[in-house]
């Protein structure tokens, strides 16, 4: 977003990953101005407003009652804010066209995907995933990608099903079956790397099945999604290594692929109920 009079205090964060484009911001700024959003985009607005006044495609200016967690959807429109009354805290989504077009072409639905263009209106998933984008691009990106793309995977299938232009008798197509064998797979594969980088797209092209019916055979099979799975395999190998070795807990947490030590005993109270220090103490 391009703000063309930034006079006054802003808060605006961005982060990237493969596919998505994530944007949190907090305007104090109030007034008359111009700016117009980005194409394609969607926008999340965190706090509500009595009056807004914008424009699309350089029509006449609109002005409507804004509530908390409105959505918007820009597509190609061009949608240019021109006032606000009060601060505004938001989180704008770019999700890559290419994404929602191999997800809708991989499940024998038409491309390309074009989704709608919708002004102030709800939507509980879509808030809930900008929530939680929000705390990631906040925290700097603790819970790591492997989150993120559960996320952008979830959105993805959302959109298409709800603003994609797919019928209501439509569904979302099997595209192969994620099997007992081809599970142990992933399951070796992930232990042997617990150490680095995981992606679902990576893991996904050892069967091969796309990324989306990945994660939903293996949330079929083993009970929770890949990140969560790994998650917790990474928290029992760094037990093991607090029993038996005498790494210090940082050194553990990078062994075990996290890149932010604070992150990892945060995370392993959280599943395990002590500190790191904790555990190795009571063993």
């Amino acid at each position: 977003m391009q703000q063309r009079k930034p006079q006054q205090t802003a808060v605006i964060l961005k982060a990237e990953w493969n596919d998505l484009i994530v944007e949190y911001g907090r305007l104090e700024e109030i007034g008359d101005f111009d700016f117009a959003m980005p194409k394609h985009a969607i926008s999340v607005a965190f706090l509500p407003h009595k009056r807004v006044t914008w424009s699309v495609d350089g029509g006449k200016p609109e002005t409507a009652p804004m509530p908390a967690g409105s959505v918007f959807m820009y597509s190609e429109r061009e949608f240019v804010w021109h006032r606000r009354e009060k601060e505004s805290e938001y989180v704008n989504l770019k999700i890559e066209p290419l994404l929602l077009n191999r997800l809708a072409d991989e499940s024998g639905l038409s491309t390309p995907v074009k989704l709608e263009h919708r002004v102030i209106f709800p939507d509980q998933t879509i808030l809930h995933i900008a929530q939680l984008l929000k705390s990631e691009v906040v925290s700097g990106g603790l819970a790591g990608n492997l989150y993120v793309e559960s996320l952008q995977n979830v959105l993805a299938v959302h959109l298409l099903r709800n603003y994609g232009g797919v019928s209501s008798n439509s569904t979302l197509q099997e595209a192969g079956v994620l099997d007992i064998l081809k599970l142990k797979q992933i399951k070796d594969y992930i232990e042997d790397n617990l150490g680095s980088e995981l992606a679902i797209v990576d893991l996904a092209a050892l069967v091969p099945m796309s990324q989306f019916h990945f994660a939903r055979g293996f949330k079929t099979l083993v009970g929770e999604p890949p990140h969560r799975y790994i998650l917790q395999r990474r928290i029992e190998r760094a037990k093991v290594l607090l029993k038996v070795t005498r790494l210090s807990s940082a050194e553990i947490a990078y062994q075990v692929g996290f890149s932010n030590p604070s992150h990892f005993t945060a995370q392993f109270r959280k599943l395990s109920g002590v500190t790191p220090k904790q555990f190795r103490d009571s063993v």
